[in-house]
């Protein structure tokens, strides 16, 4: 006998295994058999604890399998492999995806960058959609990942990585200690990095006839010397009575010093002027050395049947910067024009001034709060409508002093941020089986958000969006946001720094100039509104395992955008005048970057391609679909952004085959088909492809001037103008512990016009192709026994730029302009390294 649907709960474990384990029989039972011959059968099943309950699809799903055939380190690498999966292409964020563990909100990255892949049993990757759902914009995409049971594990790896056109070195040494308990985690990192320096010497830069006489380019650097030390701590406590704790903390030490050249200026001799270099003093130097400490708290609980979340953020940021610059030359012109001097000498002793440095000092402390409830609003026949309510406070104090020929200048800027918002999903067709059957299932959403503002007053925020999946494996989803938001602290108050020396083009006049170049803030930005639309469909055809299919429209629409200074071409020179200095002759000599305001940025764009994998070899256990593939139809709804279960999600979940409610989940074989290290065994590859074709991008600079169009021959930045069309290429082989990873970029090329008068460039396409390849010791027969200390390690090799492919610019003659020398494009090129890791 079959059991009616009427009778049959997810809640039931018993009898699902029994009828799971009944299946061949079942197939034979005919309709006549059956209590109930007109009814359909619908079989349920629970998410597994910590999987998000959402409508939405995931774009990106990865199994335990899928994980190790990365062969990453930490989270963070795994991230960086997936990253053209993980990044938006919405509104004014970041980039950077929100991350849940367990399907519950974190104070940051920074609680789970740090641990070892061999934890995480699947990352699910969900569209912009769903940070609404979780108290954040719809501008991020969401990471979810779900932690095992029972891991512990202590790792270190070594690596070390040059350029193949040699001058620079990499090291980094890393240790990493992870315990995951059913009801605890604790994870701690400690990271040192070292990059050795490049200078303009050792990449061939063409130097000026005064430059050439003092071998100017062992004087200068491409990439300055660094060193950096990270510490990252973190615990989290699940408690009896539902609540759960996560603490967090970590601390940045980073330094660089680079050389900006000789002390220089202009003498006059017998009445004409000679540029030359001193070298007595030395090179001038860049130091900039920063401190960042931060902190986290983020608290989770249940009030009835809704969830609430409680995170906390606070991050102080020390940056001190000195800058030398050229000494005083009046002593040394009055000993010339007295003829007591030879004006080519190498050493004028005390007649040079000595080289001055100018200091600048920033301290930006930020402390970021944040509230949400979410839950059941109340029952309708098609489901249940959720929502999300959120309160948040931020503050930001920026305290920044710079010092110039003695005289200091002081920034104090603060703001405080008071916000709230709400949003709400409706489902039109969901549980109303016959409505769901006739168009599938429908839902709409809502948000409305307001933000006062200590220093821009009142900003609102608004969306609306839609989610229509007709049948299993298609789902469309249409959403529209507007937002008004404030330029950051830092675009208004960071520290005026003058940089000399700087190699430009100046298209105007055709050459290549050294010019002083001017950053920091501009408290005369305003505030930014927004209006963006997304259209996507995900599909994946249930004919062909393993593939998706993923569409997106993207339109964009922004006024009084804050920007940094773009690229100073004749039009953007004809737009701000005041921001370029020219000497008597029209010689560029100054450049004002600090950040401007542009009227109106459009820009619109499709974005489209698969992602396909297989498995192959000894696979057993484990499901198609992932975490929470069972029908949504009839599984029991947990309060938006909380888990499934009747208990609050713990920082783990059962064993890899195994989930609440005892279904399959395509998280890797059970034990029987696990190999060495109790990594999944079987092979996998995996490849994914995009396409995206930029249909407009145009800036308006300010009413009455023509829109910057930068698909046709304007740019704002050194790279030239949007490409129209990119591509995106990333795959993978694995099997036996040996694995390949390999992701490309193409983008086509562009131009850049110079004006009536000005010199036109040319950028021609770009393909960066980067290769990675691993070895799993342990799955590599007997060589661990023969040598036990390689037991647990893995040895992998990096090639970034497998082609060399670096990005040519020329003008309208067909040369080569002096300041996009390739050194300058890239002075890094090609890029191997070696890396070993080794678990305890």
């Amino acid at each position: 006998m079959i059991t009616s649907p009427r009778l049959l709960s997810a809640s039931s474990p018993l009898v699902l295994a029994s009828m799971l384990l009944s299946a061949p029989a079942a197939a034979q039972i005919t309709d006549s058999d059956s209590d109930y011959p007109d009814e359909e059968i619908v079989v349920t099943a629970e998410r597994p604890r910590g999987a998000v309950v959402t409508e939405l699809a995931p774009v990106v799903e990865l199994s335990e399998a899928d994980i190790a055939s990365y062969g990453a380190s930490s989270v963070q690498d795994l991230l960086e492999a997936i990253s053209s999966q993980t990044s938006s292409s919405r509104g004014r964020g970041s980039g950077r995806p929100i991350v849940l563990i367990n399907g519950q909100r974190t104070s940051g990255f920074r609680e789970i960058r740090d641990l070892p892949p061999e934890a995480i049993r699947t990352v699910q990757v969900f569209p912009e959609e769903l940070a609404l759902q979780y108290g954040y914009r719809p501008d991020q995409r969401v990471i979810n990942f779900i932690l095992k049971d029972n891991y512990t594990g202590v790792s270190t790896s070594v690596e070390y990585g040059v350029p193949t056109r040699g001058a620079q070195g990499r090291s980094e040494v890393e240790t990493t200690v992870t315990r995951i308990g059913r009801n605890s985690r604790v994870n701690i990192n400690l990271e040192w990095q070292n990059n050795t320096a490049i200078t303009e010497s050792e990449r061939d830069i063409i130097q000026g006839a005064a430059g050439d006489l003092v071998n100017l380019g062992e004087f200068r650097t491409l990439v300055a010397p660094s060193d950096n030390v990270e510490l990252n701590a973190n615990y989290s406590r699940n408690f009896d009575n539902g609540m759960s704790l996560s603490l967090n903390g970590g601390y940045i030490y980073d330094k660089s010093d680079g050389l900006l050249g000789l002390p220089n200026g202009t003498l006059e001799v017998a009445g004409d002027p000679l540029f030359r270099y001193f070298t007595q003093y030395g090179p001038l130097h860049r130091v900039q050395e920063s401190n960042t400490a931060q902190a986290g708290l983020t608290l989770n609980g249940t009030l009835a049947d809704w969830r609430w979340s409680l995170t906390s953020d606070y991050t102080r940021e020390q940056v001190d910067t000195d800058t030398g610059r050229s000494g005083d030359t009046s002593v040394l012109q009055a000993a010339i024009d007295a003829g007591t001097v030879d004006p080519l000498a190498v050493d004028f002793g005390t007649l040079l001034g000595a080289p001055v440095t100018d200091t600048a000092r920033v301290v930006d402390q930020t402390i970021t709060n944040l509230a949400t409830l979410s839950g059941s609003l109340l029952d309708l026949p098609s489901g249940t409508v959720t929502t999300t309510i959120r309160a948040g406070y931020d503050r930001e104090d920026l305290n920044s002093r710079e010092t110039r020929s003695g005289i200091s200048t002081l920034t104090d800027l603060s703001r405080d941020e008071l916000s709230t918002g709400i949003n709400i999903d409706i489902p039109l067709a969901d549980e109303n089986i016959d409505v769901t059957e006739a168009i599938g299932k429908l839902s709409i959403n809502g948000n409305l958000g307001y933000a006062d503002l200590s220093d821009f007053g009142g900003l609102v925020e608004f969306g609306f969006g839609l989610n229509w999946e007709p049948f299993d494996g298609l789902v469309f989803s249409a959403s529209a946001i507007g937002e008004e938001a404030a330029p950051s602290i830092a675009q208004l108050g960071n520290p005026v720094i003058i940089t000399p020396d700087v190699t430009v083009f100046d298209f105007t006049n055709g050459e290549t100039v050294l010019a002083a170049i001017t950053t920091g803030g501009n408290l005369a930005l305003p505030a930014e509104t927004r209006r963006d639309i997304k259209l996507a469909v995900n599909y994946r055809p249930e004919w062909l395992d393993g593939m998706t299919f993923l569409g997106e429209y993207f339109r964009n629409n922004s006024t009084n955008v804050a920007s940094s200074f773009p690229l100073l071409t004749p039009e953007i020179e004809a737009a701000f005048p005041d921001r370029v200095t020219r000497d008597a002759n029209g010689r560029l000599i100054a450049i004002d970057r600090r950040p401007v305001n542009y009227a109106n940025v459009s820009s619109e764009r499709i974005r489209y391609g698969i992602d396909f994998s297989k498995r192959f070899g000894e696979q057993r256990g484990g499901g198609r679909g992932g975490p929470g593939a069972a029908s949504r139809r009839s599984a029991p709804e947990a309060p938006a952004g909380q888990p499934e279960g009747e208990k609050p999600p713990q920082d783990g979940t059962p064993e890899s085959g195994a989930t609440e409610g005892g279904t399959a989940a395509r998280s890797g074989p059970p034990s029987g088909g696990r190999g060495a290290g109790g990594r999944p065994r079987g092979g996998r590859w995996q490849l994914s492809a995009y396409h995206t074709i930029r249909l407009e991008d145009r800036i308006q600079i300010r009413p009455g001037i023509d829109e910057l169009d930068l698909l046709n021959g304007s740019a704002i930045g050194s790279t030239g103008g949007s490409p129209r069309h990119e591509f995106e290429i990333n795959g993978g082989w694995f099997n036996n512990g040996i694995g390949f990873r390999v992701d490309g970029k193409h983008q086509v090329a562009t131009r850049v016009n110079g004006g009536l008068t000005g010199s036109d460039l040319r950028f021609s396409d770009l393909t960066t192709l980067n290769l990675r390849m691993f070895i799993n010791l342990d799955d590599r027969g007997s060589l661990t026994e023969k040598i036990p200390f390689l037991k647990g390690s893995r040895i992998a090799l990096r090639m970034d730029n497998v082609f060399d492919d670096i990005q040519t610019v020329r003008d309208g003659n067909g040369l080569i302009p002096l300041s996009y020398q390739r050194g300058f494009v890239d002075p890094v090129g090609r890029y191997v390294e070696i890396d070993f890791r080794k678990r305890f």
